[in-house]
């Protein structure tokens, strides 16, 4: 089964059992869990393997301080909370929107997912994700289990069932994790929409921007209680293919109409142009082109002045869900064409020392030492200085491929799973697809800069 085949199953069978539109006490529940279970499906077919092979949430230190008095805290307009994973110690995807609402006048406040000591030291009013939801689940337990009570005609639990199962049933696969009607994750969800939703009001603000906002719903869910606009903060790639936003509906007269996703932001805030424009995005969303961020844009800036592409420098961008392959791919390059510096970035997710095992492997395989013209890289250099180097880019479907775009590098595409994603861009013919890798060199030959780089990051 190819990826765009199994899209299609996938949303057709979403449409067959009601699972988009089916509410638990009240919550929406199975967009919480979509892109996890698209990808679970995903694997168990074998499609992809596991997209984030080394991602672990850290957990809530013991001892930590109290927090503030929420009547004490000053209102302000906006709530920005920031991307969970640091991008060299920094977090840049909210720094440009942060600077933009200074400049409006407006006042912000930020919370972060974890409790920072030397944040805390300089202002003790400073609020966390980690102590706030530990606080609500003490506050809001016994509110929450009451609601829970409330039974309907037909049981929470074979509703959830029999949309599993129908799953189960369109792929012929186990959804051992998903099985369990998952009452603890209704829990939490009213929990958080309660707490968040109180302190949103507690604190004036009249907006919420949120990175990565399909790992964060319930704060969603509470700021739309609240009465706040919702941005999400681009992070990564959007498609008509992503699980996180596109929802299409199937069945006679589909095309007219949009599905209602409680969890999704009304606002997508965009790099450029390009995003989000071939997806079916849920009722009430839409796309706002806000620009990349300050340290993308800065750093474009610099690096194409100063012209640093390499000759035949050719960089692969891994990514978990296809890392074995892009991999391997990359290790025949570099064995047939001697010529090219070839050169595999992990994704920050995956592990050096995997594909160090994965290289000994595959050279008892070929029965040849690895080549000499072929590297590993994971997290130094930054991925930038090698993009800006590099005469060439290939990759699958990673946002790592539009950076390549913007910085003036020739982009190349492997048919692997899930490349229908970058379909747009490949069509406009600033992707150039490898149809047969063998004949490389003539696609490499063929393959030139983008013609508009600023529609994937503009100049806002």
């Amino acid at each position: 089964m190819d990826f765009e085949t199994f899209w299609e199953r996938f949303v057709a069978v979403e449409a067959k059992s009601g699972a988009v539109k089916a509410r638990f006490s009240g919550v929406q529940l199975y967009p919480l869990l979509r892109t996890r279970i698209f990808y679970a499906i995903a694997q168990g077919i074998g499609l992809f393997d596991n997209p984030h092979p080394n991602f672990s949430k850290a957990e809530l230190p013991e001892g930590l301080p109290e927090l503030p008095d929420f009547h004490s805290l000053p209102q302000v307009d906006a709530i920005v909370i920031p991307f969970r994973r640091r991008v060299a110690g920094a977090e840049p995807y909210s720094d440009a929107l942060r600077d933009r609402l200074g400049a409006e006048g407006k006042s912000v406040r930020v919370i972060d997912f974890d409790f920072d000591e030397e944040a805390y030291a300089k202002d003790p009013s400073v609020l966390d994700l980690g102590r706030l939801r530990e606080h609500f689940a003490g506050l809001y337990k016994e509110q929450v289990n009451k609601n829970l009570r409330i039974t309907s005609r037909e049981p929470a639990e074979n509703r959830w069932t029999k949309i599993v199962s129908a799953i189960e049933s369109e792929f012929g696969i186990e959804l051992e994790k998903f099985k369990k009607y998952p009452k603890y994750l209704v829990r939490r969800t009213l929990v958080d929409e309660l707490g968040f939703a109180n302190l949103f009001s507690r604190l004036g603000a009249k907006e919420l921007y949120i990175v990565n906002a399909y790992s964060e719903p319930s704060l969603v869910l509470a700021a739309k209680k609240a009465g706040l606009t919702v941005t999400e903060i681009q992070h990564g790639f959007i498609s008509r293919f992503h699980p996180a936003y596109s929802y299409p509906v199937t069945g006679f007269g589909a095309g007219f109409r949009k599905q209602k996703v409680d969890s999704v932001a009304q606002q997508i805030a965009t790099w450029g142009s390009y995003w989000g424009q071939d997806t079916v995005l849920p009722k009430g969303t839409k796309t706002v082109v806000t620009g990349p961020t300050k340290p993308f844009a800065d750093y474009r800036a610099k690096a194409l002045a100063q012209n640093r592409i390499v000759p035949n420098q050719v960089l692969f961008t891994s990514q978990g869900a296809i890392g074995v392959e892009l991999f391997q791919a990359a290790v025949s390059v570099a064995r047939k064409q001697p010529e090219l510096k070839v050169i595999f970035r992990l994704h920050p997710n995956e592990s050096l020392a995997d594909f160090e095992a994965l290289a000994v492997a595959q050279a008892n395989i070929d029965a040849l030492p690895m080549p000499t013209n072929f590297s590993l890289s994971h997290k130094d250099p930054i991925f930038l200085d090698l993009v800006s180097q590099s005469e060439y880019l290939i990759g699958a479907f990673s946002t790592t491929l539009f950076e390549g775009l913007a910085l003036g590098c020739k982009v190349l595409v492997l048919p692997l799973s899930g490349y229908q994603n970058v379909l747009p861009a490949i069509a406009s013919g600033d992707l150039t697809l490898i149809s047969r890798l063998e004949a490389l060199p003539e696609y490499l030959a063929q393959a030139k800069t983008a013609t508009d780089p600023f529609r994937y990051y503009s100049q806002i």
